[in-house]
């Protein structure tokens, strides 16, 4: 029977039921009901009055938010204002904890997780590769005994693996460093019984949860390992970790990916000279290359970052920088000045610096933050030699970020001979942009998967193989064993199989050049020598592939991405530019999916974290400005980017004023930067750009892993990657904010450059 439409008369049954009589409530309020519908609304208030037994544990949902409440024998963790909510309800049920307070605290929290309430605080997601584990877990609750000298001690292990164990106590207490550790229940298991005799362990505790138990096996025994691999792979399907790693990996690398190919920020990396070497180029880079780019095919990227300011930032990474830029067209020539935030400080040149870059309508400002490389990331070893002879030069990784021009009148007062030191020479040199996408590959031709032996002839040996795919013009060769070569080099083939097979050819000797090597050298990529009309290869391969389309297989795909732009891709997301937030939109309103820590702005990171170390987006953007931000950039004529600046500031003289302001007028600006307010005052520049799926691909590595381990948990993040609709990005200017108010009035006329016309 449906009860729905009784709703609220079972609101105030359940409460009264306590004091009257059940039957009596049922007759006076509802006369004209029927004995099947009393009887129903009997048992349904029953129902809801009876003890519940189920824990209410929502740290999943809410972490470092839960606290402790216990009542009538039972642990729940729930947020602040489930905890207020639960004990409102229990005057409503006689002050017990019934399955119709359950129900009520379920389908409200229901409730809440479907608005967007996800604006509220989040983790900071740390950057990072994701979570790589070195072996499998399970996520399995057993009973374990820690064998002390004055005694056993139980507790419960929460995850299992190999080699390690993570338990909880009942209640904290001090254990030395190693203890014998025992695993009694599942030795009942067949072939688990070695689990009973105890093993080493050395243990550390938790300094968030003492109680919890980090464990990891000292003792070597092979019956243990053997024990437990056994016992994991059978229990993986159904307590397995490996999928949560995954989908936390993969998530990771799509918000990254979204980052590089749509923000307006450009990842560029230099060797250990100071030399561009790479530049990571988006969809939307070409507007910031445009400022550094000649007619011809070179670029001046080299001269706004010399290697001489690449090596000096490098004396002191991940301090962020703030980079000014114009250029002054002469009378026979161009000047290029660049100076840096501090450079113009040190030598009171600033006002000087903007008024002349404002003049010549050339000034840029930049926002940098540079790190050093690492080589320790798994990635590196799918590289083949020509992706690890490209990266191993490379030393610093620097983002550049354009900021929003200077909107400030330019002053009369002329000091061009201060910008002498300033003047930097052209360095014009050929720059390679790698686009974020897809590379073509370097056979453009199809090419057909088929297996043949061959043999090679290289410097003298011959070397036995077998063709893994074939083209006109190229060949794909794995060895049986792997080979050290100085690439390129040339190399004699010979056709064994298909030389038997077809006698009219000549397929010995053909003249063939390795140009790569993959698979710890035993992947060859071989590409024909010398002209295609002369080539014996060249024309045996067109005459087979042309009779025999219908019997090989064509590779599906003639696109790929090479491991060394993969690797650059996640080197670029080790560090990134700014504190960035994933905003998503569905059809209850808009959120905040995510937070993407940066390191390198902590003053920021601390302003924007609450005392859980979460992200606090609301500090910044209310949920009515966000939604007006989205709704610009969602609109057909709408622009790409937004920026804005949010001025946050704190009296100091102990009145607890504060005030903040979106882009105020020069009048609060003068008032917020006034001595009262000095070093309470904070200027954020939002960079707001938005996100449409279909113009971002997200090529993750681990993607098709995640598939096999966990559909619904791809079917999850999809669904979470569709709702993404913006991402914004946060920097501290208040140092660029304080020096531009000592900008003043108008200039007259142009100043000409010493020597030079204007």
């Amino acid at each position: 029977m449906d009860l729905s439409p009784y709703k609220s008369l079972l609101n105030k049954l359940v409460p009264l039921s306590y004091h009257h009589d059940l039957e009596g409530l049922l007759e006076n309020l509802l006369p004209e009901a029927d004995g099947t519908t009393r009887f129903q609304l009997q048992a349904e208030v029953r129902r809801l009055t009876s003890p519940c037994l189920r824990v209410l544990d929502l740290r999943s949902l809410f972490p470092e938010q839960c606290r402790l409440v216990r009542h009538q024998g039972l642990d729940h963790m729930l947020p602040a204002s489930l905890d207020t909510r639960f004990h409102k309800l229990l005057g409503s049920y006689n002050g017990e904890y019934t399955r119709g307070l359950y129900e009520t605290l379920i389908a409200e929290l229901a409730a809440l997780r479907k608005l967007p309430s996800q604006f509220n605080p989040l983790p900071w997601h740390l950057p990072s590769m994701g979570t790589r584990r070195k072996e499998s877990r399970l996520r399995f609750v057993t009973p374990i005994l820690l064998h002390l000298p004055e005694g056993q001690l139980k507790a419960n292990s929460l995850d299992i693996s190999a080699g390690g164990l993570l338990a909880q106590l009942a209640e904290p207490r001090p254990l030395p460093e190693q203890v014998p550790v025992s695993l009694p229940e599942l030795a009942h298991q067949p072939g688990l019984s070695c689990l009973a005799n105890p093993k080493r362990y050395r243990l550390t505790q938790s300094q968030e949860d003492p109680s919890r138990l980090k464990m990891q096996r000292m003792e070597e025994d092979a019956d243990w390992q053997q024990a437990l691999q056994q016992f994991i792979d059978q229990s993986r399907p159904r307590y397995g970790l490996d999928a949560e790693d995954l989908y936390d990996t993969v998530l990771a690398q799509c918000w990254g990916n979204a980052l590089l190919e749509t923000s307006l920020s450009l990842s560029l990396f230099f060797d250990e000279q100071g030399e561009l070497q790479e530049v990571l180029a988006n969809r939307h880079g070409h507007k910031t290359l445009a400022q550094w780019r000649q007619q011809t095919a070179a670029d001046l990227l080299s001269t706004l970052l010399s290697p001489e300011r690449v090596l000096q930032m490098g004396q002191q990474p991940l301090q962020p920088l703030l980079l000014y830029s114009f250029r002054h067209q002469g009378q026979s020539q161009t000047f290029y000045f660049v100076a840096d935030q501090h450079e113009l400080e040190q030598r009171q040149a600033y006002s000087v610096f903007v008024n002349e870059g404002l003049r010549s309508g050339t000034l840029q400002s930049y926002y940098l933050t540079l790190r050093p490389l690492t080589f320790t990331d798994q990635a590196i070893e799918a590289l083949d030699r020509q992706g690890l002879a490209r990266l191993q030069r490379l030393k610093w990784h620097i983002w550049l970020t354009p900021m929003p021009p200077l909107l400030t009148p330019v002053s009369a007062e002329v000091k061009i001979q201060q910008l002498a030191p300033f003047i930097r020479n052209a360095r014009v040199r050929t720059v390679n942009i790698t686009p974020l996408g897809l590379q073509a590959s370097k056979r453009q031709e199809t090419r057909f998967k088929y297996q043949s032996g061959i043999e090679l002839n290289i410097g003298g040996r011959t070397i036995q193989g077998q063709t893994e795919d074939l083209s006109n013009s190229g060949l794909k060769i794995s060895l049986h064993h792997a080979e050290r070569l100085d690439l390129p080099c040339l190399v004699s083939v010979s056709l064994t199989e298909l030389g038997q097979r077809s006698r009219q050819w000549k397929l010995k000797n053909l003249p063939y050049r390795i140009v790569n090597q993959s698979g710890d050298g035993k992947i060859l990529h071989l590409h024909i020598e010398g002209s295609q009309e002369a080539h014996s290869g060249y024309q045996f391969f067109s005459a087979l592939l042309e009779q025999n389309q219908d019997k090989l297989r064509a590779r599906p795909d003639t696109h790929h991405r090479p491991a060394w732009l993969t690797w650059l891709n996640r080197q670029a997301l080790q560090q990134p530019p700014s504190p960035t937030f994933m905003l998503g939109r569905n059809d209850s309103g808009f959120y905040v999916q995510g937070a993407i820590a940066c390191l390198a702005q902590q003053a920021l990171m601390s302003f924007m974290s609450n005392e859980y170390q979460q992200a606090h987006f609301s500090r910044l953007v209310s949920r009515q400005l966000l939604q007006s931000l989205i709704t610009a950039l969602l609109r057909p004529d709408g622009k790409s980017h937004l920026t804005m600046e949010i001025w946050t500031a704190a009296a100091v003289d102990g009145s607890n004023k504060q005030w903040q302001l979106i882009d105020p007028d020069p009048d609060r600006r003068a008032f917020l930067l006034s001595p009262h307010h000095a070093g309470k005052l904070r200027v954020s520049l939002l960079v707001l750009n938005r996100l449409q799926l279909r113009q971002i691909d997200y090529f993750v590595p681990e993607w098709d892993s995640l598939t096999q381990a966990a559909l619904h948990k791809t079917q999850l993040l999809e669904q979470q990657l569709a709702e993404l609709a913006a991402l914004c990005q946060v920097f501290d200017i208040t140092d660029m904010v304080r020096w531009r108010q000592t900008l003043n009035g108008p200039a007259a006329a142009p100043a000409p450059l010493p020597g030079s016309a204007g």
